[in-house]
C-alpha cells in the first residue's frame, strides 16, 4: 500500500502514475479490440459477402475495413486520453488532443467516403458497360469520370472546411477566397465549361448516341455535317463522315445546333420511281405494278405498309412510284434490303419482257424541209 501511495504521489507532467498505467492498459485493450474487429467481425462479413452473386458487397467491405479500423484507433485513444485526465495548465494538452482527434476523424472519414465513391463508381460503370449499345444509358459512361471527380472535390472541400474550422481559422474568408478563385477560373475556361454543359444537355435530351447517323446544320464545304457518331467526350462529338473523314465539333455548338437523327427513325423509307418505256402496253404496266407489290409484300424485312402505283407520265417514261418502308433502321441493313428489292424487280421485269426506260429525245422534221435538206446535201455532194 505504501508503494501504491508513493506511486500516486509521483506526478509526470501533472499526471499520476495510476492514470498513466490506466492509459497504457486501455491502449493495449484498444489494440486487442482492433485485432478482434479485423479478424472476427470483418472476416465474418467477408464470408457472408462471398456467398452472394455480386462483388459489390465484397468491394464495400474491403473499402471500409482499413478506414474503420483507424477510426476505431483514434476514437478509442481519445477515450483513453479522457481517462488520463489531461488538463490545460501551462500546455493546453486537453484542447490540443481534442483538436488532433477531430482532425484525424475528419481525415479518415474523408478517406472512407472517397473509397466508397470509387466502389459505387466502378459498380455503376460495370452495370452500364453490360448495357453498352442497348440504349441511351451508354452515353453516361463518358460522364462518370467527371461526376466522380466533382463529387470527390466536394467531399475534400467540406473536409478542408471542417479541419480549418477546428484549428480556429475563419471559414468565411476561405470560402470567399475559393469563390474569387472559381470566378477567375470560370472566365479563363469559359469555352471548356460551355462544352461540359453542352455535354450534359446532350445526355439530358437524349439527342444522339454513339453509332447514330445524324445530320448537323453546321456547314462544311457548303454542305451540312452528316455521318455516324463515333465518340462523345466531355469536350466534343466526333462524327465519321461517309467519305471516311473524321469531323470534331465542340459540344457547346452541338447543344445549340439543329440535329436530324436519322437513326431515330423507327423504320427507313424507300422512295423511288421506276421508269418503263412508253410503248409498254397498259396490261404490262398493271403487271409491273403487281410484280413490285408482290416482291415487297413477300420480303420478310419490309413493313406491311406500301404505296406502289403507276404515278406519272414522265418526259421520256411511264413512272411507277415505290413508297415503302424497311423494318430495320440500320444503315447497312437498309442498303442490303434496298438492293434485294431492286434486283428482284430487275429480274422479274426481264422475265416478263418489261423494258426499263432511259432518257431519250425524238426529233420530228417537217417533210418539206426534210426534202430540201436532202436535196441540198445531194447537190453539195
Amino acid at each position: 500500500m505504501d508503494i501504491v501511495a508513493s506511486l500516486n504521489n509521483y506526478n509526470f507532467f501533472g499526471l499520476s502514475v495510476t492514470k498513466i498505467l490506466l492509459f497504457i492498459g486501455i491502449v493495449f485493450l484498444i489494440l486487442f479490440m482492433a485485432k478482434f474487429i479485423s479478424l472476427i467481425v470483418f472476416k465474418f462479413l467477408k464470408g457472408k459477402a462471398e456467398k452472394t452473386n455480386t462483388d459489390f458487397d465484397d468491394n464495400i467491405i474491403n473499402a471500409i475495413e482499413t478506414p474503420v479500423i483507424w477510426l476505431f484507433y483514434i476514437l478509442s485513444t481519445h477515450v483513453a486520453l479522457i481517462f488520463l485526465g489531461l488538463e490545460n495548465t501551462n500546455i493546453p494538452l486537453k484542447t490540443f488532443s481534442g483538436i488532433i482527434t477531430e482532425t484525424l476523424v475528419a481525415v479518415f472519414l474523408t478517406w472512407l467516403v472517397l473509397r466508397l465513391i470509387d466502389v459505387f463508381d466502378n459498380y455503376l460503370a460495370g452495370v452500364l458497360q453490360k448495357e453498352k449499345g442497348k440504349g441511351k444509358r451508354e452515353i453516361l459512361l463518358h460522364f462518370f469520370p467527371l461526376m466522380k471527380r466533382a463529387l470527390k472535390v466536394a467531399v475534400l472541400f467540406i473536409a478542408l472546411i471542417v479541419i480549418v474550422q477546428n484549428w480556429g481559422y475563419s471559414v468565411t474568408s476561405l470560402v470567399a477566397g475559393f469563390g474569387i478563385t472559381g470566378l477567375a477560373v470560370g472566365f479563363a475556361a469559359k469555352e471548356s465549361i460551355s462544352n461540359v454543359f453542352g455535354s450534359v444537355f446532350i445526355v439530358a435530351d437524349h439527342v444522339y448516341k454513339i453509332g447514330d447517323w445524324i445530320v448537323v446544320d453546321r456547314s462544311i464545304n457548303s454542305s451540312n455535317v452528316e455521318g455516324i457518331v463515333e465518340d462523345i467526350s466531355l469536350r466534343s462529338t466526333k462524327i465519321r463522315a461517309f467519305d471516311n473523314t473524321l469531323i470534331t465539333i465542340p459540344n457547346c455548338e452541338m447543344a445549340n445546333a439543329t440535329i436530324k437523327n436519322v437513326s431515330a427513325h423507327k423504320k427507313r423509307r424507300i422512295y423511288e420511281f421506276i421508269d418503263i418505256t412508253y410503248d409498254t402496253p397498259a396490261e404490262k404496266v398493271e403487271l409491273a405494278v403487281e410484280l413490285c407489290r408482290k416482291i415487297v409484300r413477300e420480303h420478310p424485312e419490309m413493313e406491311e405498309y406500301q404505296q406502289i402505283h403507276f404515278n406519272q407520265f414522265g418526259a421520256h417514261s411511264l413512272k411507277i412510284m415505290l413508297y415503302i418502308f424497311t423494318k430495320t433502321t440500320d444503315w447497312g441493313e437498309y442498303l442490303r434490303i434496298r438492293q434485294e428489292i431492286f434486283l428482284s424487280i430487275f429480274r422479274e421485269f426481264n422475265n416478263h419482257g418489261i423494258e426499263f426506260a432511259f432518257p431519250t429525245q425524238t426529233l420530228y422534221l417537217n417533210p418539206v424541209e426534210a426534202e430540201k435538206q436532202l436535196a441540198a446535201t445531194s447537190v453539195s455532194g
